[in-house]
């Protein structure tokens, strides 16, 4: 919303981003026990937080659910790791002081499920006091039943499951005769738009060599100019990245071990200094099968691709399930978050794709926008309510030709309907 260049101050506050507050500053993460020290400016310098903006109201190349909306911006977050309640808290109340007419929250603790943590008793306030409050479900779907978390729990807020989108757009190299798309994992270095490394693999896929959780079974780089392909599974993303990067390899691909959009991370000790990316299951098991016929090069391209999606329209794998510890329905609908193109910070590419709840509450604290836009009389529980009541039920996503709705405590109402709404 400004004019792009950091720490300037012209940049804050703006046509579009017209308040907010910085709690924290670049340094901050609560895990590390790194300290807030605030600046003047609740500038993004991680990508999560203008991402999530621009899926609310850009207004641009991206075009948001609610291009005409005035931005406010709380930054709870570092430029990397974690935040802590009360620094969240606070931000919660500056929105209500400020007048906010929807706050989206994509955050949370995951598997805190008791609706006393103060994070979720305070979203209950602000919906008292007139905000449509915006919470994602919480990425821990492969843990299954109470896995949701804190703010989502909150019995007044509107808690948003992901649903996968119709279409991948993403950055892409070509291997094997196919263009092949990639999600850049955060953490790593950034991603080349040419050259060519030469794939190898660690292993046959469902194997403990295949997942290179063990550096000492990764075999060794030849020389430079090489790449290493790994499964997802078992260990972290960040382990399978140093195996590789112990071994000599120049970039670790990965691939999915499971149907879907993920958004990986290779944060940690030691430091990744290489590329690592992540492509889909079915991208990887081909390039196993290329591999064991033949050698392959992976050749990283400049640009993005636009594939159809084969999980769209489903419940996305890392979508958290309900209930709430008191046994309460969560989530109350869905909305796309598995692959969204959306803003970035200019200085990391502008534009790019993430997945996760994160993505899917935006849609909907757009969507509530442009209701309180519309009926400026509503309250944040007939927002909810008519959300709830119009949301359209989706198939089952672990086995959608079966015939059976997705659980009601992980897909909630169904999948928004703007105009239905």
């Amino acid at each position: 919303g400004g004019s792009g260049v950091d720490d300037e101050r012209a940049d804050f506050p703006n046509d579009r981003v017209v308040g907010g507050y910085d709690l924290v500053g670049d340094d901050y993460d609560s895990n590390a026990g790194i300290p807030v020290a605030p600046d003047e400016f609740p500038d993004d310098c991680g990508g999560h937080g203008t991402h999530v903006a621009g899926i609310i109201g850009a207004d641009g190349e991206v075009l948001g659910v609610a291009p005409g909306v005035d931005l406010l911006s709380y930054r709870v977050f570092g430029c990397d790791g974690s935040s802590s309640t009360d620094v969240i808290l606070e931000a919660m109340e500056r929105a209500l002081e400020d007048g906010a007419d929807v706050v989206n929250m994509s955050l949370g603790a995951a598997f805190a499920t008791w609706q006393d943590y103060p994070t979720a008793q305070l979203a209950d306030v602000l919906t008292a006091h007139g905000v449509a409050l915006v919470i994602s479900a919480g990425n821990e779907g492969t843990a299954g039943t109470f896995s949701s978390g804190a703010p989502g729990v909150a019995s007044e807020a509107i808690t948003v499951a992901s649903v996968d989108n119709t279409h991948l757009r993403s950055p892409y190299a070509e291997a094997a005769g196919a263009e092949i798309a990639y999600s850049v994992a955060g953490g790593g270095a950034e991603a080349p738009t040419s050259g060519e490394l030469s794939l190898i693999s660690a292993g046959p896929a469902g194997t403990e060599a295949g997942q290179a959780c063990d550096p000492s079974a990764v075999p060794t780089a030849s020389g430079p100019g090489e790449a290493l392909l790994v499964e997802r599974g078992v260990c972290s993303f960040h382990e399978k990245a140093a195996a590789g990067q112990a071994a000599g390899y120049d970039a670790v691909i990965l691939y999915n071990n499971a149907p879907g959009a993920v958004n990986p991370s290779v944060e940690g000790e030691p430091a990744i200094t290489i590329p690592v990316v992540l492509v889909d299951q079915a991208d990887g098991l081909a390039l196993q099968e290329a591999l064991a016929a033949a050698d392959v090069s992976w050749a990283w391209q400049e640009g993005t691709v636009t594939l159809e999606n084969p999980t769209a329209g489903l419940v996305s794998e890392f979508s958290s399930y309900g209930l709430t510890a008191e046994l309460q329905l969560k989530p109350d609908v869905a909305a796309p978050g598995g692959s969204i193109w959306s803003t970035l910070p200019l200085e990391l590419g502008g534009q790019g794709a993430k997945s996760g709840t994160s993505m899917a509450a935006p849609h909907v604290a757009g969507a509530a926008a442009l209701m309180l836009e519309t009926s400026p009389e509503l309250t944040p529980g007939e927002v909810k309510a008519a959300m709830m009541n119009s949301a359209d039920p989706m198939t089952w996503s672990l086995s959608p030709d079966a015939g059976y709705l997705e659980p009601v405590h992980r897909q909630g109402a169904g999948l928004l309907d703007m105009v239905g709404a």
